[in-house]
């Protein structure tokens, strides 16, 4: 039998009148959840006939995808998460590159579109979700499913990575690898039966994934957020007495002032962690300082979990750092060359984790470029200090190499976001036939423009050097983002590329008059 599934087929022993899921007004008993869990896996399994099971789910967030899941993991299928918002072309490519066989999709229309490779098996979510028991001395459907329990488990999920630099690439994790990251997540945050877990983020995610597994295999209860507002989330919390949540960096940053209003109006809370990406300096201090449940910022990858994590006490200390490496974790700062830097110099972050994937499915020779000597190639740039705790910088690819310099957004950002009337700010290179490329800022307000502007670059002025500076702001109401709710700099970066912006001629007056910007 599989691992997760028995395990969550024990707390059903121990717990079976106990509420498993709660989806908005519906919810699910741990008896119920299994029952419909085996009657779907006896239905798939004569449904797919296939030795090998790859299945796809291409489904909206909700109950129905926990208990999926977990029939799929019966039936020791290959699991495939899809984000149900693709285009119909778009998903029958990802469907090649993974060489799945089944889909299980909640659209008909994509049920009925010619692009499907006839080859797939297609399998409509409402004729599962229409299965009925046939009475009330329901035999379990496992026993029926002559599964080999010997069978590797390998390639339990793949994830498909959100393709922000590129074509997604498809992420191999097994069932110990999920299992391993769950046994941190409860070492790290003390996560037992009496948890409500919040999830808000989507199963096609990694971190909706961990969200999703972690109270139903501690024996907790899974809380589904399936549209996240800054008032549902808040909502939920209070509603459903959530005990622990790991919301994405956006997230915080949207309920961070509600959080703030009346920080006592959650006494359920007891930890909030961080995820994603960096959060801003004031949004990382109120969280750290003002905040009565226990905070964590954490650093890491889907490729290597959960690396590093901050809690209140060393925020302290070091209130800039993204914490200090979980246990068995290996953290290096490496050069272009892959030569080790010296404390406190800024190179590329790469991770060694027992937690690690074991790369990416159908692509070996990207495999071997990101994954080398057993460390993960994160892409991301930082340092370690003296006594090892991690500081991020940036993205490697979001360095604006600028007539040969290299400038770090985030720098910039950090100032940008202390000037009065910012919500969010977010600086990027664009192309210049002078210098290659120049920084130019996104600014995320409610303010009248003209003076914010005004302020802002009064502000650069004072505390960048010139070649720091901003040569143009943007203002926007909200900016792209990706599904898993980080800030797409690809898509922003196209759209002001897309203005053929001629910048030089400012940047030259701009360089050769001091003290101007």
């Amino acid at each position: 039998m599989s691992i997760i599934f028995n395990k969550v087929k024990n707390n059903s022993n121990k717990f079976p009148s106990k509420i498993a899921i709660v989806d908005g007004d519906k919810t699910i008993t741990y008896s119920a959840l299994i029952k419909q869990a085996e009657l779907i896996a006896h239905f798939l399994r004569k449904k797919v006939n296939f030795n090998n099971l790859r299945i796809a789910i291409c489904i909206n967030e909700g109950m129905q995808l926990p208990i999926i899941v977990l029939a799929l993991n019966l039936i020791k299928a290959t699991i495939i998460p899809i984000n149900p918002g693709l285009h119909i072309k778009q998903i029958q490519h990802l469907l090649a590159s993974v060489d799945a066989n089944a889909i299980i999709t909640d659209d008909q229309k994509k049920m009925d579109s010619n692009d499907f490779n006839p080859d797939i098996v297609k399998i409509n979510l409402t004729d599962l979700l229409d299965l009925k028991f046939k009475n009330d001395d329901f035999e379990p459907y496992f026993s029926l499913l002559n599964i080999d329990s010997l069978k590797n488990y390998d390639q339990f999920l793949i994830t498909l990575s959100s393709g922000s630099t590129g074509n997604p690439k498809p992420i191999i994790f097994s069932e110990e690898n999920k299992l391993a990251r769950f046994d941190q997540t409860v070492k790290s945050y003390q996560i037992d039966d009496h948890d409500v877990v919040l999830c808000a983020s989507p199963f096609y995610h990694s971190l909706g994934q961990r969200l999703t597994f972690l109270p139903l295999l501690s024996g907790g209860t899974l809380c589904i957020l399936k549209i996240f507002t800054a008032k549902n989330w808040i909502t939920t919390v209070k509603k459903n007495k959530v005990t622990f949540a790991i919301p994405v960096s956006s997230h915080l940053h949207e309920v961070i002032d509600p959080l703030m209003e009346k920080p006592f109006q959650f006494p359920s809370l007891r930890c909030l962690v961080s995820s994603s990406a960096a959060i801003n300096d004031e949004v990382k201090r109120k969280l750290f300082e003002e905040m009565p449940c226990e905070f964590h910022e954490m650093y890491g990858a889907s490729e290597v979990g959960t690396a590093t994590s901050l809690n209140n006490s060393q925020a302290k200390l070091k209130p800039k750092s993204v914490g200090f490496p979980n246990i068995d974790v290996y953290i290096k700062i490496v050069n272009d060359q892959m030569m080790d830097c010296n404390r406190n110099t800024i190179g590329q972050i790469i991770v060694k984790s027992p937690l690690a994937s074991s790369g990416y499915y159908g692509l070996s020779e990207i495999t071997s470029e990101s994954f080398k000597s057993g460390y993960f190639l994160t892409g991301d740039i930082g340092y370690l200090d003296d006594d090892g705790f991690l500081f991020f910088v940036d993205r490697k690819k979001d360095i604006i190499i600028s007539g040969g310099i290299n400038i770090y957004p985030s720098d910039i950002e950090v100032v940008l976001n202390e000037t009065f009337g910012v919500k969010e700010s977010y600086v990027l290179g664009i192309y210049d036939s002078f210098l290659g490329e120049i920084p130019v800022a996104v600014i995320v307000s409610d303010a009248e423009s003209k003076s914010l502007e005004n302020l802002l670059r009064k502000n650069v002025r004072n505390n960048l050097s010139g070649y720091q500076r901003p040569i143009k702001y943007f203002f926007k109401d909200k900016v792209p983002l990706t599904s898993s709710g980080k800030i797409d700099k690809r898509v922003l970066r196209d759209e002001l590329n897309s203005l053929k912006l001629n910048l030089s001629s400012k940047l030259l007056a701009l360089y050769n008059s001091q003290g101007s910007n």
